[in-house]
């Protein structure tokens, strides 16, 4: 038993040990605790060139509990706990949406939105010089928006993997040096970095004070207090990418009796996941319809005046239901449709041979200006996917037959006809020259008498 317990106890001593050299002590410290003020970093919302922002809220999550504190060495500083419960650091949402004002920075090629997010301290203390670590994570909504990807590169992003969403948050805090009882300390410098580091920072033997933060600080990567991580890749934002799709649809008239004129009417029934504000180039065709003083007669009176719609603007999950004029030859191009969109077009033939899509054959558009026209022969209705535009519309006919003139017509008859007259003619002709033969031989026979 005695051996037992003296077992037990050096296993309880060690253990005590080996915790203390993981975990660097912060009770009893002789330092009067110090707060962090807020911080700033950015948050980037790249889109197409023709698309805007959608309606997306983007949430954010602090911690210091999957912190791996660093015991300090001769070569590295302490690496320590970020602050947790009622005074751990928050940060708050960050909305885009559809009217938002794209920035004057392009990043990657692509339009792009800009949003501050500020991490509010929330008076975290901290007792002893160091490095306190929190670990910072963009969290997806759910559901997730349909195209989205996140985390990606500002420069050379990969527009189809999402990144880890995770940050890590370093903030520096020193000796202030102007008390010799050395009783305060000074928070001096912020450096975040790309995903989950647990490494430590390396010391120096001859680094400067540095100068104690007093307001709201924006964290950026080509500045620093101290030395950083070895191989971590300093950040100063997060990147998200929101892909979306076109939808092309066009009008081509066929047939003998078709009007190229003519303005039919095409509807565009959209159902978006996420509310939005689509661009719609209308510059293929008309504006508008011609006011009635200037209206073509083969076209609908009632569509006199009606333009083609420049935007559309969608609400998640409701139909919106979209009407356009085409003229033969003309398309209309809706741009940054989200991912997931449901759509369905329709148009009213007005006694034509409506058929879905345009082919190669007939087409007369050329999307892409390389002098030969393109088939629009996608499906008229479907979901838009990622990496798939819509090219599709429909081709209506009219035939007619038309008679190749009088004379064919009434050939048989004018043939009966002078068969009669010719009839007529025979038979007057063969009783005058009867009724002559029988005078003659009556006066014959009266000179013989």
């Amino acid at each position: 038993m005695k051996t037992f317990k003296k077992r037990l106890s050096e296993l309880l001593i060690t253990a005590v040990i080996t915790a203390t050299m993981a975990v660097p002590a912060m009770a009893g410290s002789d330092y009067n605790a110090v707060t962090a003020q807020d911080a700033t970093f950015t948050k980037y919302l790249l889109v197409d060139s023709n698309a805007v922002a959608p309606s997306a809220t983007f949430n954010y999550t602090i911690s210091s509990a999957e912190v791996t504190p660093v015991a300090g060495t001769a070569d590295t500083l302490p690496v320590y706990q970020g602050t947790s419960g009622t005074t751990a650091p928050a940060i708050a949402a960050v909305t885009f949406a559809p009217g938002d004002t794209a920035d004057a920075t392009s990043l990657a090629g692509k339009k792009t939105y800009k949003k501050t997010i500020t991490i509010s301290m929330n008076s975290a203390p901290f007792t002893e010089p160091g490095v306190y670590r929190y670990y910072i994570q963009e969290t997806t909504p759910t559901p997730a928006v349909a195209g989205m990807y996140y985390d990606v590169d500002a420069v050379t992003p990969d527009l189809t993997t999402n990144g880890d969403l995770y940050r890590t948050l370093d903030i520096y805090v020193e000796d202030n040096g102007t008390d010799n009882t050395g009783k305060l300390l000074k928070v001096t410098g912020y450096i975040m970095y790309d995903g989950k580091v647990t490494a430590a920072p390396p010391s120096s033997t001859n680094a400067s004070s540095g100068t104690a933060i007093t307001g709201a600080k924006t964290i950026v990567v080509n500045t620093a207090n101290g030395a950083e991580v070895d191989g971590a890749v300093k950040t100063d934002n997060y990147v998200n990418y929101y892909t979306s799709q076109k939808l092309t649809f066009g009008k081509v008239v066929t047939g003998n009796q078709g009007s190229r004129d003519k303005y039919f009417k095409v509807t565009l029934k959209l159902t978006s996941p996420v509310a939005t504000t689509l661009s719609v180039d209308v510059s293929h065709a008309d504006s508008a319809v011609p006011a009635a003083a200037n209206l073509n007669a083969a076209t609908d009176s009632t569509f006199a005046g009606t333009a083609n719609p420049t935007s559309i603007s969608l609400t998640a999950g409701t139909e919106v239901s979209t009407d356009f004029y085409l003229q033969h030859g003309q398309y209309i191009i809706v741009n940054s449709l989200p991912i997931g969109t449901a759509y369905a077009l329709s148009e009213v033939a007005d006694g034509y041979t409506s058929t879905n899509g345009i082919t190669q054959s007939v087409s007369v558009i050329d999307l892409d200006n390389d002098q030969t026209n393109d088939a629009l022969n996608d499906a008229v209705s479907g979901t838009i996917a990622v990496g798939t535009d819509i090219l599709t519309g429909f081709t209506n006919d009219k035939q007619g037959v038309i008679p190749t003139g009088v004379l064919v017509t009434l050939t048989p008859v004018i043939v009966i006809a002078v068969i009669v007259v010719a009839g007529i003619a025979f038979f007057v002709v063969r009783s005058a020259k009867r009724k002559a033969v029988e005078l003659s031989d009556a006066e014959a026979e009266e000179e013989n008498e």
